[in-house]
């Protein structure tokens, strides 16, 4: 029983770390986006406009990609980082 309880425990532990990496990976995409976007000379309310509809974009692909416990996990990290998004318009 108790290789089995580390087991388990090793998985959700690949899974965090998976969810990590992920996390890091879409915060850079939308550093990245954001700053050529800055570099084409687009203003900042069209900036989160575009990074807003990328991150809807992701969110539905996570939907039609994933199932289960994954797609809710998935879809909950966009839904971070649209609101990461929205943060400097909410703020002013």
């Amino acid at each position: 029983m108790e290789n089995l309880q580390s087991a388990i425990n090793a998985l959700l532990k690949l899974l965090t770390q998976l969810g990590l990496a992920l996390a890091a990976i879409l915060t850079g995409l939308e550093l990245w986006l954001r700053d050529e976007l800055r570099q084409m000379g687009v203003p900042a309310a069209a900036q989160t406009l575009i990074l807003l509809a990328v991150a809807v974009v992701l969110i539905l692909g996570s939907l039609r990609l994933f199932g289960g416990l994954i797609r809710v996990a998935a879809v909950l990290i966009l839904m971070l980082i649209a609101i990461h998004i929205l943060l400097p318009v909410i703020q002013g």
